[in-house]
């Protein structure tokens, strides 16, 4: 019976042990994450983040397991997008005054690398460190911006911007998010911007449209008249063709014609 309680706190002692051993936390330092790397299962697809619990049996194994701790960072870029609005040259041309239907935006971009995403970077790309995971979010970064002054560019010529003239730095995120699965983007914000009046560009537009209506209503008659004259007159000359063709094949025929007519024929040429 003493045996009992001694080979109890052993048990106690040798279940803290393991535990502790395997509690990956403790091998975390505070607010950061970490890629679980083992020799016998390689990369595991889940990040050991910081505050959950997360114990691994790997870890029992001496020089088994490895963490590859991360601090992921947040950067932000900026953006210039400038254009003008479809058919703006001939829509400001045919108003009063020629007003400027062009646009110019610039826009501030803030993301971070996904913490889930750590272990595919660690796999995929070799990110094994926070300078790795800094270079790979500025290039990261360097194609969003490109993205992103494609969205605005976009967004302005189809019309999707706000009514107002601005721009949705909601959808543009999201957008974002999308097409880098890798990024956390935190938010896109329109710093300044220079947009034309919307309502003058629609009623400039419905303005030219009408403007072509009575021009083709004006023309196209014409125009139809025209096309109707010059066919008639190439399936004339087309008939004079073959017709002259048909005489230099067959000569005798100008004289059976010239009798049809009431004409004298030719009279034959002597040998």
């Amino acid at each position: 019976m003493r045996r009992f309680p001694f080979t109890l706190a052993v048990l106690v002692l040798l279940s803290v042990a393991v535990f502790l051993i395997g509690w990956l936390p403790l091998r975390s330092e505070p607010g950061s994450y970490a890629v679980l790397v083992t020799k016998t299962g390689g990369v595991d697809p889940e990040v050991v983040a910081p505050g959950r619990f997360r114990w691994a049996a790997e870890a029992l194994l001496p020089t088994n397991l490895t963490l590859r701790r991360f601090s992921p960072a947040a950067a932000e870029r900026r953006i210039e997008a400038s254009g003008e609005l479809p058919s703006a040259d001939v829509y400001g041309a045919f108003m009063a005054g020629e007003p400027d239907f062009s646009y110019s935006v610039v826009a501030s971009l803030s993301a971070a690398p996904k913490p889930e995403a750590l272990p595919e970077l660690y796999g995929r790309w070799g990110v094994s460190d926070d300078e790795g995971l800094a270079a790979w979010l500025d290039s990261e970064l360097e194609l969003a911006t490109v993205d992103l002054r494609a969205a605005i560019q976009e967004a302005m010529r189809s019309g999707s911007s706000s009514p107002l003239g601005g721009v949705d730095e909601g959808a543009l995120a999201l957008a974002l998010s999308q097409s880098h699965p890798l990024l956390d983007v935190r938010g896109v914000r329109v710093v300044s911007s220079r947009m034309p009046d919307p309502r003058l560009y629609e009623e400039a537009r419905r303005l030219y449209s009408r403007y072509l209506e009575a021009y083709r209503a004006a023309v196209e008659p014409a125009l139809a008249e025209s096309s109707a004259d010059a066919a008639a007159e190439n399936v004339r000359l087309e008939r004079l063709e073959r017709y002259g063709e048909l005489l230099e094949r067959f000569p005798a025929l100008i004289d059976y014609l010239a009798i049809e007519a009431g004409i004298a024929p030719r009279p034959a040429s002597g040998k």
